[in-house]
């Protein structure tokens, strides 16, 4: 029988594209990057998920996957995207493998989840607020759930979710600029998000609330969002 590498190798391409249709189902990437240019650097990308994971299956090393995953939530993150969303790349190759029979016992599923859970801080601000992210999440979603449709949940908590992520990789990085053009170009973006009457700014007004002293850095960025979404177009 071939070596798994070999195996992965020969499916890159199909693997590649299934693992990122699903992601194109949300709006954020036509109007953040234009569908056109999103989906060419996404495949792009796509296919070098899976030529590092064939590596790392060569060299029986997942450290190679996983330093890679490390590598480019760097880049990632400095041009308007988070962990979450690597993340989810990640997730759609782990489901993408499953359906050509690599499931949750084989080696290639097994290294792409390590290089999930390589994307999670490991010390600091970031971490602390990582680790708290499930309550963090259900406090939030408690305090501004009830004027939303029945069934709004699920997409509530990954909306909070997304936020927390954004939150987290500007207080690793220590980079609050990132932080500020996260919100400036959200506010508009957010009626895409189907919350309505939610509001960006309630949400984030939740956030802080749910927010506990142990967490004082990633209240002191979001203390930095504005009164009124006009101040980010001044």
């Amino acid at each position: 029988m071939p070596h798994v590498s070999l195996q992965v190798e020969a499916r890159t391409a199909f693997l590649a594209s299934n693992s990122v249709q699903a992601l194109y189902e949300d709006p954020f990437w036509a109007a953040r990057y234009g569908l056109p240019r999103a989906r060419r650097f996404g495949d792009e990308d796509a296919v070098f998920h899976v030529r590092y994971l064939v590596q790392a299956l060569d060299a029986t090393r997942p450290a190679i996957l996983e330093d890679y995953a490390r590598w480019l939530r760097t880049l990632l993150v400095t041009r308007g995207m988070c962990s979450l969303h690597l993340d989810q790349h990640f997730e759609g190759l782990a489901r993408a493998l499953q359906a050509e029979g690599f499931g949750p016992d084989s080696l290639p599923h097994t290294y792409v989840q390590a290089a999930r859970e390589a994307l999670r801080y490991k010390e600091g601000p970031a971490h602390t607020l990582e680790e708290d992210s499930a309550a963090i999440i259900s406090a939030v979603v408690r305090r501004t759930e009830s004027p939303l449709p029945p069934g709004s949940r699920p997409r509530l908590e990954q909306e909070v979710r997304l936020q927390l992520s954004y939150l987290s990789d500007a207080l690793a990085l220590d980079r609050a600029d990132l932080w500020d053009a996260h919100l400036q170009w959200y506010a508009g973006f957010w009626p895409q998000r189907g919350l309505a009457p939610l509001t960006l700014l309630q949400t984030l007004d939740a956030l802080k609330a749910a927010l506990t002293d142990e967490h004082p850095e990633a209240l002191s960025l979001l203390a930095r969002a504005p009164v009124s979404w006009e101040e980010t177009h001044s």
